[in-house]
């Protein structure tokens, strides 16, 4: 079984190293081949640097370089087409890079996979998990964004927010078909709700959201009303199927991201709401 981890990157010079070197620390608690896969939005702080310097001392780390940020959907989609196109994973995992998802929780998460699970999900509302993490403002944003989510997209799951996942490659397969959110954190809801139309089994673990050590969020006006958005007219409207493009059209590639353009489609899931 080969599991990567995709982890999108913009600024994160300061976090990564340590990052990537805590998660190799845990590659005897996870019984299969284990990637890190970076995917850099041309960060000018250096960031990628910092990733070759590692590439040199470790064999299971690879870099996707991306010409300017192109969003967090696009991020995860190329880093998922190149951990099946090149490395032949079975499942892939989903991590910020600023230690708010901590890596010690990837062997419980890789342990509920290895159950059947299709997407396993770190979170911060079951029973053992927390938010210390989060301002308060932060919490009452991520509450009022669970809330929307189930009001309108009926995922079941107690955190549809978090971006801390697993994977399966038959899940997350799916959303190359489907003109999922290329920017923002409306990816994570988008498609947690193309995985449950799909057929998808879902699993939750506990963990706790940590304060970022160093940088700054990526969270602003701008994603929340963008978030807000998006589920409301996934909930009304579902998502669209594209058709009419080869498969070389349905991913993108290092450098530029075709997620969301528009074409001959059709909806899935569609839901009358009022």
């Amino acid at each position: 079984m080969i599991l990567s981890l995709v982890v999108p990157t913009y600024n994160e010079k300061e976090n990564i190293g340590q990052l990537i070197e805590r998660i190799i620390s845990l590659r005897t608690l996870i019984p299969s081949e284990l990637f890190i896969v970076v995917v850099d939005d041309n960060s000018p702080d250096g960031t990628a640097d910092v990733v070759k310097r590692l590439m040199t001392k470790y064999d299971n780390i690879r870099l996707i370089q991306r010409g300017a940020p192109n969003g967090l959907g696009s991020a995860y989609m190329d880093g998922f087409s190149y951990s099946f196109d090149n490395l032949g994973a079975d499942y892939v995992g989903e991590m910020d890079a600023d230690f708010q998802h901590p890596p010690e929780t990837i062997p419980s998460m890789w342990e509920a996979s290895n159950k059947g699970n299709d997407v396993v999900l770190a979170s911060r509302y079951i029973e053992g998990g927390s938010s210390r993490g989060l301002s308060s403002s932060r919490k009452l944003v991520s509450k009022g964004a669970n809330a929307l989510t189930r009001a309108f997209l009926r995922i079941p799951v107690k955190d549809a927010t978090t971006g801390f996942r697993i994977i399966s490659a038959r899940a997350a397969k799916g959303l190359f078909g489907y003109a999922v959110s290329a920017k923002g954190y409306a990816f994570q809801v988008e498609s947690l709700y193309l995985y449950k139309k799909l057929g998808m089994s879902f699993s939750e673990v506990p963990f706790s959201f940590e304060t970022r050590k160093s940088g700054e969020t990526k969270l602003n006006f701008k994603e929340i009303y963008r978030f807000a958005l998006t589920t409301i007219k996934t909930g009304v409207f579902g998502l669209k199927k594209r058709k009419g493009e080869d498969k070389d059209d349905e991913r993108s590639d290092a450098n530029f991201s075709r997620f969301g353009t528009t074409g001959e489609e059709e909806s899935i899931g569609a839901v009358p709401q009022v």
